[in-house]
C-alpha cells in the first residue's frame, strides 16, 4: 500500500521527524529513538564528545518510543507539548503501526520473497552507453559539448535507476524477511525502515520512469530535461522529497548501531542478514552500506545538475528556459540536502542530550533554579570535551546552547553539575564559578593569544574567569 500524505504548507523539522503536539504532558524520554549518535558537526567534539549508543542497546526493544523535547529559552521550564513518534499511530499506547506496508499479518508463514534482478542487469548493459542507441549519422552531427550533455543526462537516469533498485531491494530483501522472522522488535524495525521508504521508492520510481520515457521520446538524444528535474525537486514534489528523506535518515545511525550489537549476539539474525547480503542484487554491499544511500543520493544531485547547467549554457545558450529550469532544480536540490542534514543533526543532538541527561548527577549543585534542569529541553549548538588549563585534572564536557553555556564535570561515563574553581588552590579570591552561564552582554569569550587551543570565559559582573582548553584550535574558535 502506498503511503499518501497531503501537504498544504512547509513543515518544520519537528514535524518532519514525526512529532505531534497533541497534549501538554512532557514526552516520556525512553530509548526507542533516543540513541542517536553524536553529530559530526559539533565543533567542540573530540573522541569523548559522544556517548556510545551500545550503552543502551539492550533497551532498544522497549515499548515506548521517545521524543525530542521542545526548544525553550533557558531558565524557563514550563510544560512542553508532547512529541510522540509518528509510528505509534493515532491509537495511542506503545503499539507500532505498520499499516503503511500493507497487510503485514498476511506475510506470516509465507516463503521468503526472492528478488529477481536478471532482466534489470541486462537492461543496464543495453542502456549504459547511450550513444549505442543513436544512429551513426545523427551521432556524427553532435558536437563534443552536446555529447557531454547527453552523457550527463544519461548518468542522471542510470544512477536514478540504480537508486530505485536499492530502495526496492531494502524493502523486499531486508524489510519483509525481517518482519516475517520476528527477530527484531517493531520499534527497531521502524528505526531501520521508516514508513517513508515506501514513499521514497514511489517518488524516485516515478522520476525514473519520466526520465526513461523522455529518452525514448527523443530517440536517446534528449533535447530538454530541465522541466523533469525542476518538477522533481521544486514545488510539492521537492517538499515531499525533503520530508521523506529527513524522516528516513534522521534516526538511521542509531538504528544501525543497535543492529550491529544485535547481530553480534543473535546468531539467527546474523544468518538471515548474511544470506540477504550475499544475494547478487546487493553487489557485495551489506545492509549498513545500503541504508545510507538515501542521503548519499541527495549529495550527488547538486553535482550532476551543476555540470548539466554549465554545459547547457554552452550548447544551447538561446534556450534560456531549459537553463533556468536546471538552475531551479540545482538550487532546490542544494536546499533539500541542507535541510535533511540539519534534520539528521537535530536528531543526533537530541540523542546525545538524552544520554547525558540520563547520566547527570545534580545532587552536588544546590541552586534551586537548576535542580530540575533538563538538558533535553534546549537546542544544542555545539558540544565537546574541555579541560581547566590551570587544573587539568578536571575533565569537563561543554554544552553550548542558544542562550547558555553548561560545563559538566566528567568522570568515567558520568556527568555532574558542580561549582568550578579557576585554579587548584582555594584561596579567598578564587571564587567558585557556576557551571551554568547565561549568554548575555556580561559574558565574554576571548581566545588566548599564546595558546591557540585555549580561551577565557569571563563573567564581567562577578569578575570571574575560567581558562579552558579545547582539543584543537579549530574547536576552540567555535
Amino acid at each position: 500500500m502506498k503511503s499518501k500524505i497531503r501537504y498544504t504548507r512547509s513543515k518544520s523539522f519537528r514535524e518532519i521527524l514525526g512529532y505531534s503536539h497533541d497534549n501538554d504532558d512532557q514526552a516520556d524520554l525512553g530509548l526507542s529513538n533516543s540513541n542517536f549518535t553524536a553529530s559530526s558537526n559539533s565543533s567542540l567534539s573530540s573522541g569523548e564528545g559522544s556517548e556510545s549508543p551500545s550503552n543502551s542497546m539492550e533497551q532498544m526493544g522497549g515499548a515506548g518510543a521517545t521524543a525530542i523535547a521542545a526548544n525553550i529559552p533557558p531558565h524557563h521550564h514550563q510544560s512542553q507539548p508532547s512529541c510522540q513518534e509518528s509510528f505509534h499511530g493515532s491509537t495511542g499506547g506503545g503499539l507500532v503501526n505498520l499499516s503503511f506496508w500493507g497487510n503485514t499479518s498476511a506475510l506470516a508463514g509465507l516463503p521468503q520473497r526472492q528478488w529477481h534482478f536478471d532482466s534489470d542487469e541486462d537492461d543496464d548493459l543495453n542502456e549504459a552507453d547511450w550513444s549505442s542507441n543513436v544512429a551513426a549519422e545523427i551521432l556524427g552531427t553532435l558536437t563534443d559539448a552536446e555529447k557531454k550533455r547527453q552523457e550527463i543526462i544519461n548518468e542522471i537516469y542510470q544512477t536514478e535507476r540504480s537508486h530505485v533498485r536499492t530502495l526496492k531491494l531494502l524493502e523486499r530483501l531486508f524489510f519483509h524477511p525481517l518482519l516475517e522472522s520476528g527477530l527484531l522488535s517493531q520499534e527497531h524495525l521502524l528505526l531501520l525502515f521508516p514508513s517513508s521508504l515506501v514513499s521514497l521508492r514511489d517518488l524516485h520510481g516515478t522520476f525514473e520512469q519520466k526520465l526513461k520515457q523522455r529518452r525514448l521520446d527523443h530517440n536517446y538524444v534528449v533535447k530538454n530535461a530541465g522541466d523533469l528535474l525542476a518538477g522533481m525537486f521544486d514545488g510539492k514534489s521537492g517538499e515531499e522529497l525533503r520530508e521523506y528523506a529527513a524522516q528516513f535518515c534522521a534516526r538511521q545511525q542509531i538504528a544501525l548501531e543497535a543492529l550491529k550489537e544485535k547481530r553480534r549476539k543473535d546468531e539467527q539474525l546474523q544468518k538471515l542478514l548474511s544470506k540477504a547480503e550475499a544475494h547478487k542484487a546487493c553487489r557485495r554491499l551489506q545492509l549498513k552500506d545500503l541504508l545510507p544511500t538515501v542521503l548519499q543520493r541527495l549529495t550527488k544531485y547538486p553535482l550532476l545538475f551543476e555540470n548539466l547547467y554549465k554545459v547547457t549554457l554552452r550548447v544551447v545558450p538561446e534556450d534560456t528556459s531549459e537553463a533556468e529550469a536546471i538552475q531551479k532544480a540545482l538550487e532546490s536540490s542544494r536546499k533539500i540536502l541542507v535541510d535533511v542534514n540539519q534534520a539528521v543533526k537535530t536528531a543526533e543532538d537530541a540523542h546525545k542530550l538524552q544520554n547525558i541527561q540520563r547520566k547527570l548527577d545534580k545532587s552536588t549543585f544546590d541552586k534551586d533554579e537548576f535542580k530540575n534542569l533538563d538538558l533535553t529541553q534546549y537546542r544544542l549548538i555545539h558540544d565537546g570535551s574541555l579541560t581547566m588549563k590551570k587544573n587539568p585534572s578536571i575533565q569537563l564536557h561543554g554544552l553550548l546552547f542558544e542562550n547558555m553555556i553548561v560545563l559538566l564535570t566528567k568522570q568515567d561515563d558520568k556527568y555532574s553539575l558542580k561549582y568550578l574553581h579557576a585554579t587548584r588552590n582555594t584561596e579567598v579570591n578564587n571564587k567558585p564559578v557556576s557551571p551554568i552561564m547565561s549568554i548575555d552582554s556580561e559574558t565574554l569569550v576571548r581566545q588566548e593569544a599564546a595558546d591557540k587551543n585555549s580561551f577565557f570565559l569571563i563573567k564581567t559582573k562577578t569578575s570571574q574567569m575560567l581558562e579552558l582548553r579545547a582539543p584543537s584550535s579549530s574547536e576552540c574558535k567555535t
